[in-house]
């Protein structure tokens, strides 16, 4: 569970770095949204590592939230990906392949670890 714990701590500052420092969001729904789930994430980061009750149950929730953040970008970069495609001809070709690349990497850099944490911590609670 520490294991868990510590990664939910790094990736928290990871997401926080990126998402307020180096690529700053206009969109104020974003920056609610990634807030949430970064402070989500601190949170069951510290209760993981204290291997407290409340710590688990926070993992899940955090998760569950990262998973849908993940699947709400990755659905609005693939529908901008489509419309920049149908819209700006060639040039839009190439600017929806990077957007598709772009949700590549939103699949790994948020969705990986949730689901595995998730498959960790729901296995956990089994007898």
């Amino acid at each position: 569970m520490r294991f868990y714990g510590v990664l939910d701590l790094a990736f928290a500052a990871l997401y926080a770095y990126f998402g307020f420092g180096l690529t700053p969001g206009r969109s104020v729904a974003f920056n609610a949204a990634l807030a949430t789930v970064i402070v989500l994430m601190v949170g069951a980061g510290v209760g993981l590592v204290l291997r407290a009750k409340w710590g688990r149950v926070l993992g899940i929730v955090a998760s569950v939230l990262l998973l849908a953040f993940a699947a709400v970008t990755v659905v609005l970069l693939v529908a901008s990906s489509a419309y920049l495609k149908g819209v700006y001809g060639a040039l839009g070709q190439g600017i929806a392949v990077v957007s598709l690349l772009i949700a590549a990497l939103v699949i790994e850099g948020f969705a990986l670890l949730p689901l595995f944490q998730l498959r960790f911590l729901l296995k956990k609670a089994r007898p």
